[in-house]
């Protein structure tokens, strides 16, 4: 039985978060497990410039409405010319056509990844793409799977939950070396502490809520500053700093823009929180890797009751659950974090295992592997 592919991911996506992130790592992995790779992705976006740079084999394409025709001719050529064994999709432009064109081309392997917790309509497109034009469904998040198995009526052989799994770090800082660094960088005193967020800085993370959280907890919590980690939009940022203006924090609110090694700031925090709100009453979140890496740097975690962040913080075992776009329920997780020592270092060590044992790299691809030899066993029967 083979063990080696040609794997071909395409997305339509052009940021640097999550998806794009999990599609480099999991590269990463299956390259060094032998494994042969095509990135397809628009032209001069991170994914496709760091893929590049470390010589995988990419091509570029537009995946906008005004190409769709050029765009699958030229996935059409792809196919043709690169016979892969394995095509990934993971948005929705390029799912529709690059799933299309690999049925078309016999692509004999082809799965589609949905990394957001958004509801999906059961159209009669959206049944052909779900059901028709892939074999399998990955999701991040368990919420997902029951609404797209709902939704399409699919078989548990035909979607799994396949949430990101972490890169782990070479070493870690210590804890009190990495608090100093960033009092540092922040102008603060060195003892300053911190409670924070790491990730994208968006309305829909419900960043506002830390903040509004804060201001009721401040008094409790002399010496305590909020570090807000992670890019957003001006509009956002502006929103955040007038409200901390409002709420008579703003000295003690502090944005450091985006990192590319943000390991050194979940060890500097005291409490990382991802207070993330559902979208007109539907989550988004799969499962988050801010909060894997978070539990993996032996940081407390608080999450909204929200899409995925529920498959990975078991409340009062891995972590601490608050009610969305509810700042006193979040300030009341806060204090219980940072005041009962005891059973957070216990819920810390267990969130830690938890990561290192279902949520590393090395897991995850173990088990899309295991998809892989899956399907190829099926292959296999029929041809016997």
């Amino acid at each position: 039985m083979r063990s080696h592919y040609k794997i071909v991911h395409t997305t339509c996506h052009t940021q640097w978060g999550g998806l794009e992130k999990r599609i480099y790592n999991e590269s990463v992995w299956m390259e060094k497990n032998g494994h042969q790779i095509i990135i397809v992705a628009p032209k001069d976006t991170p994914l496709l410039l760091k893929a590049k740079a470390h010589g995988f084999k990419v091509y570029e394409i537009e995946f906008n409405l005004f190409s769709m025709i050029k765009d699958y001719k030229f996935l059409n050529r792809i196919f043709y010319n690169e016979k892969p064994d394995i095509i990934n999709t993971h948005g929705n432009k390029d799912s529709k056509l690059a799933l299309f064109a690999a049925k078309r081309s016999k692509v004999p392997l082809r799965i589609l990844s949905r990394h957001i917790s958004a509801h999906v309509r059961s159209s009669w497109y959206n049944r052909m793409v779900y059901k028709k034009l892939c074999h399998y469904i990955f999701t991040t998040a368990d919420y997902t799977t029951k609404h797209l198995k709902k939704v399409f009526k699919l078989k548990d052989v035909q979607i799994f939950s396949m949430p990101s799994g972490i890169v782990e770090p070479d070493h870690l800082l210590e804890k009190t070396e990495a608090r100093k660094m960033l009092a540092i960088e922040l102008g603060l005193d060195p003892e300053t502490r911190f409670i924070g967020f790491v990730g994208r800085v968006s309305k829909d993370k419900g960043v506002s809520a830390i903040l509004e959280a804060f201001q009721k907890v401040k008094p409790a919590l002399p010496g305590y500053h909020v570090a807000i980690v992670g890019e957003g939009t001006s509009d956002y940022i502006t929103f955040l700093k007038t409200l901390a203006t409002t709420l008579k924090i703003d000295d003690h609110i502090h944005f450091t823009g985006f990192k590319e090694d943000v390991w050194p700031y979940y060890r500097a925090l005291d409490l990382k929180i991802l207070p993330s709100v559902d979208v007109h009453g539907i989550p988004f979140e799969g499962v988050p890797q801010a909060l894997l890496e978070a539990m993996f740097s032996e940081c407390p975690v608080i999450g909204s009751r929200s899409g995925g962040i529920v498959d990975i913080i078991d409340h009062e075992k891995t972590g601490l659950l608050f009610d969305a776009s509810n700042p006193l329920d979040l300030a009341d997780k806060i204090l219980q974090t940072l005041k009962y020592k005891n059973t957070t270092i216990k819920r810390i060590e267990t969130a830690r295992e938890l990561v290192k044992k279902h949520h590393t790299i090395d897991a995850m691809g173990r088990n899309v592997n295991r998809i892989y030899r899956l399907h190829q066993v099926k292959l296999d029967r029929r041809h016997f």
